[in-house]
């Protein structure tokens, strides 16, 4: 078997929730030959057929990620290589707009969603239509950053203006991400250790303020009253982990929030059935779905997804569940599951 190539640049990008590492770890550990390749080179297509496999865990607030990874890795699938994240896999990756189009084309149980590239429609719409509160999202994003709850016609009608304006910067607020922490933080040594990633925080910001200006559209989400929590439910192969988040303090979000917990009651099988089911219409082995709990119904709806997250979070479950509701006390990988994949998908 040639090589696994796998992609690392540390300049770009070198963050404590990069899959990266794990990768190479893993590989080490289990004597599985691999190459370490600088995606961001410009001979990088010349050296791909030296490979088996390219992984590249890339990021939403990396500009040369979002300007280049989804063409290697087209590329290198059209090369014959597997990859991860795959094109089927990654073609909507950080971007809310795209992933509701995939969600409904798939049937799946999701809140109801309008989209808008005209400015007279939308005002329309938010000033005689809306039922509010309704979320705005911009398509890009994570953590809770640019998502707002807009509860009146009339903050409607300035979100509208702004984003068919001068639009809005995508980069995380560092005012907002203090407020997020501090928050969901549970005691001082909590507020410490956070404390002590500001500077890899502002590295990020740093990468994302160099990201274009959001505008020229409008993303709507239905609000959904939930119970005070949402899951972060992630499928890999046959495998499926979870954590509950605890929304914030005075909020309505939880993502980036930090507040997590295990409560295995609230992952029910009406939720585990969903989101198997959707990784497999969307044809993901790996995906990290955002669910809501609609706290009237009971009812579990995906509001967002993603090929990657925090998979240090998900293993400190320490188990999962299968397609058939049984739970395996088993911690997961998730890096380590995706290589297994890439290897049976080689051989």
């Amino acid at each position: 078997m040639k090589p696994i190539a796998i992609c690392q640049n540390k300049k770009i990008f070198n963050h404590s929730t990069s899959w990266t590492p794990r990768f190479i770890e893993f590989c080490r550990e289990n004597n599985i030959p691999f190459e370490i390749v600088d995606c961001y080179r410009s001979d990088v297509v010349k050296k791909l057929p030296n490979y088996s496999a390219l992984l590249w865990n890339y990021s939403n607030f990396v500009i040369a990620d979002l300007l280049e990874a989804r063409n290697i890795i087209q590329i290198a699938d059209n090369l014959g290589l597997e990859t991860f994240p795959y094109p089927g896999m990654n073609w909507h990756f950080d971007d809310k707009i795209a992933e509701m189009y995939a969600f409904e084309s798939i049937g799946a149980e999701i809140p109801r969603n309008w989209v808008f590239y005209a400015e007279d429609e939308c005002l329309e719409w938010v000033r005689h239509k809306a039922e509010y509160p309704i979320v705005a999202k911009l398509r890009c994003g994570s953590g809770a950053n640019n998502v707002k709850l807009l509860r009146n016609a009339q903050e409607a009608v300035r979100y509208v203006k702004r984003m068919f304006g001068k639009g809005f910067d995508p980069a995380p607020s560092l005012a907002y991400k203090a407020y997020s922490k501090i928050q969901s933080s549970k005691d001082l040594s909590m507020v410490i250790a956070r404390i002590k990633k500001i500077p890899e925080f502002l590295n990020t910001r740093a990468h994302a303020k160099m990201m274009p200006i959001e505008k020229g559209y409008c993303y709507f989400q239905e609000y959904i009253p939930n119970d005070g929590y949402d899951l972060k439910v992630v499928v890999i192969g046959d495998k499926m982990t979870f954590c509950a988040r605890n929304v914030r303090k005075n909020d309505f979000r939880a993502s980036g929030g930090g507040d997590c917990y295990y409560d295995r009651t609230l992952l029910t099988n009406d939720v585990i059935d969903t989101a198997f089911d959707a990784a497999k219409r969307l044809n993901m082995d790996c995906v990290g779905f955002d669910f809501v709990v609609d706290k009237k119904s009971g009812k579990g709806k995906i509001i967002e997804m993603c090929y990657g997250f925090d998979y240090k979070v998900q293993k400190d479950l320490g188990a999962y569940v299968d397609r058939n509701h049984i739970w395996h006390e088993q911690a997961v990988i998730v890096p380590d599951e995706i290589v297994k994949i890439v290897i049976e998908k080689v051989r």
